[in-house]
């Protein structure tokens, strides 16, 4: 629980406090799948989803994780049938990761899972406030990506 305080949190604190709350949220509802994954997994899929095929470091740039730590999320996701790791179509050396009918089908439960986290913490915005929310934080990573 976070305490109430006399000044209003910092942006930055802010945006972490909605985000690990919504970290905390989702691993909470991901646990009743009785797998033994959680966010990391989620976002795995979630990319994977979109970009698959493609190379183990494709994904890592996508998920801004170091290799070592995209090995593992792929080994768990291999071990439960979600990914193959297949020859590269254009280089012989190369491997690239294809989403399994398994994974496809455990990503659909877990996007149901996302979007019902992400509406339950939107609850008490009415829809105006929603768009207006989405694109103030829009603008707000727009200009960060556009900084020197």
């Amino acid at each position: 629980m976070i305490c109430p305080e006399a000044h209003p949190p910092s942006f930055g604190l802010l945006l972490r406090q909605v985000r690990d709350g919504l970290v905390r949220q989702l691993d909470t509802s991901m646990a009743e799948e009785n797998l033994g994954i959680g966010f990391t997994h989620y976002l795995g899929l979630k990319v994977l989803s979109v970009k698959a095929p493609c190379t183990a470091n494709e994904l890592a740039q996508a998920l801004d994780q170091v290799p070592s730590a995209v090995t593992r999320l792929l080994d768990k996701l291999e071990a439960m049938g979600c990914v193959r790791r297949e020859p590269h179509a254009q280089d012989r050396r190369a491997l690239q990761i294809v989403l399994t009918d398994e994974g496809r089908q455990l990503w659909a439960r877990l996007k149901q899972r996302g979007d019902q986290t992400i509406d339950d913490a939107l609850r008490d915005l009415s829809p105006d406030e929603r768009a207006q929310l989405l694109s103030l934080m829009t603008r707000v990573r727009d200009s960060l990506n556009d900084s020197p």
